[in-house]
């Protein structure tokens, strides 16, 4: 498929099913990496639009008036006017976070962990993640995977914020549980637990990487995190 058409539908429709979109996203890594990372964006606008807006606080109940008017107009817009709204939506969310504390990749790891962002990597995937595929993304932290830590239902390059990581969906007991690999060096702000009202996280140093687990159940995060620590090596 032509680079600037997939680009163009991308921009317009981060979570399309168009199935020449997805088949050319599987053919060719960097367009796959270029749709995730469009992707994930656009779960930070979503994630941004449940922050509880303070009281008195006009401009930013303004703000998130427009992003709701964003959400419900955006498929009827032209790419490039999808393009634009999503830059000046990028920046509104900027100031939000000044009020909203200190927790930027907290919230990245939290729009990635949203369920409709998750289905749509799975679907992405199409099959389970083999080991050999996980370690030849591993290669990029300098890592290995040499045990076995469930079922892997998708593996992906993404970006939380600025910071290149990857992204692993693994089947639980009773739902997904999040892993991420970053760079120890990109991760320092990272509590080693946090957690909003629907998420539990924990996050742990392996030699040069941090690990980092999000799910919405205590005990698969937990069960995940001790397997994790003995099956991986940087």
């Amino acid at each position: 498929m032509d680079e600037l058409i997939f680009r163009r539908t991308i921009y317009a429709e981060p979570n399309t099913t168009d199935p020449d979109i997805i088949q050319a996203a599987k053919d060719d890594p960097a367009k796959q990496a270029f749709w995730v990372e469009v992707k994930a964006m656009d779960a930070q606008l979503a994630q941004a639009m449940n922050i509880p807006v303070p009281e008195n606080f006009a401009d930013k109940l303004i703000l998130r008036q427009g992003m709701d008017e964003f959400s419900q107009k955006r498929q009827k817009r032209p790419w490039y006017i999808a393009l634009a709204a999503s830059i000046a939506m990028v920046v509104g969310i900027s100031y939000m976070t000044l009020f909203a504390g200190n927790n930027g990749l907290a919230n990245d790891v939290y729009a990635h962990a949203n369920h409709e962002y998750m289905k749509k990597e799975i679907a992405m995937s199409g099959q389970h993640v083999s080991q050999y595929a996980i370690n030849q993304k591993m290669a990029t932290f300098n890592g290995v995977l040499s045990g076995e830590i469930g079922e892997v239902l998708s593996a992906n390059y993404c970006y939380l914020g600025t910071t290149k990581s990857l992204h692993m969906i693994i089947k639980g007991k009773t739902g997904f549980v999040n892993l991420f690999v970053v760079e120890d060096n990109n991760s320092k702000e990272l509590k080693e637990d946090f957690s909003t009202d629907v998420l539990v996280g924990t996050s742990f140093l392996l030699q040069s990487a941090k690990i980092i687990i999000v799910g919405d159940d205590r005990e698969q995060v937990s069960r995940l995190q001790k397997v994790a620590q003995s099956a991986f090596r940087f």
